[in-house]
């Protein structure tokens, strides 16, 4: 009975650390459908103005990234909404939100994170490699259309939170923060993620996991030439960032959602600052899923989200 204990500890060891390279890829547990044609029909017919932006990365790793601008004409009098998707994912599933701002009168721009769509890059880093991606973004936007870098609002999904805190966290032009289905502990979300992908219950994991993402993360910035660059992905610490945060943020989880299960925001929404609010969407799941908050508490969604940007990100005119 203890070999087959044994046995199956020493499996689950193994699967973990093969699989945990699949926590800095742009892997999700599904695949992803390319939307990309769609999305810029529907931008087309909504906007005035539709471009490509292509860009450095971060000097660290300054590969070529992608992303979409829109605008419903002249952009340097409009503030500007970033959508930031999650690990898997891509610019179009932004399509119905990104509308929604351009009908209210917003700029949206909506980025390929590295490693994810047109973009290059070998590693999705959680916010240590992006936030300077997106800083590049905002000062290539600026200099192309003339965005105000200092009215700026996110709405991120998932994986995307962490690093639209990180991007919050050092930067005083975002004026609003829309958080949906995030996570507080990196770790814990790694055995939760690479138990959905396995099968094997997540205390089985635990030790396994812990280890196989210390030598990933390793890995990552061994195979980057970063080795003697402070921080990084295993310093990753989503409430310590949301800590340095200025701005209202709303914070938005399905009680439903299996990816990131409800108990994985509260050290979050402890540490929101001042202004700030929580939807807890009942009956609803993960962000851009079939049963998404957007989706099941559509009207109250819809409400809650143009009021939120209308009051801290208001519109000229």
């Amino acid at each position: 009975m203890f070999g087959g204990a044994a046995l199956f500890v020493a499996g689950s060891w193994l699967v973990s650390r093969r699989l945990a390279a699949r926590l800095v890829s742009a892997t999700g547990l599904g695949p992803t459908a390319d939307r990309r044609k769609e999305l810029l029909a529907a931008l087309s017919g909504a906007a005035d103005r539709v471009e490509e932006l292509r860009h450095a990365g971060s000097a660290l790793d300054p590969v070529e990234l992608v992303a979409t601008f829109a605008s419903p004409g002249d952009p340097e009098r409009r503030p500007t909404l970033l959508f930031l998707h999650g690990k898997g994912g891509a610019a179009s599933e932004w399509e119905e939100d990104a509308l929604r701002a351009i009908a209210l009168g917003y700029n949206v721009l909506l980025p390929d994170l590295r490693g994810h769509g047109r973009s290059g890059g070998r590693y999705m880093t959680f916010g240590f490699l992006e936030k300077d991606d997106l800083a590049n973004a905002i000062a290539a936007a600026r200099e192309r259309w003339n965005i105000d870098p200092h009215r700026l609002g996110i709405h991120s999904c998932s994986a995307g939170s962490s690093i639209a805190l990180e991007l919050a966290a050092n930067r005083t032009g975002v004026r609003a923060l829309w958080l949906e289905s995030p996570f507080a502990d990196p770790r814990e979300m790694a055995r939760h993620y690479l138990s959905a992908a396995t099968g094997i219950p997540a205390p089985f994991l635990s030790l396994a996991t812990r280890w196989a993402v210390s030598r990933t993360l390793s890995g990552v910035k061994r195979d980057l030439g970063l080795e003697r660059v402070a921080g990084g992905l295993e310093h990753a610490d989503p409430v310590a960032a949301l800590e340095r945060v200025r701005c209202p943020v709303l914070l938005v989880y399905g009680d439903e959602d299996r990816l990131v299960p409800p108990r994985f925001v509260e050290r979050l929404i402890e540490a929101l600052p001042p202004g700030s609010a929580v939807f807890r969407a009942a009956g609803a799941g993960h962000c851009h899923h079939p049963n998404e908050a957007a989706v099941v508490a559509r009207e109250e969604y819809r409400r809650r989200w143009t009021e939120f940007f209308g009051r801290n990100l208001p519109v000229p005119g």
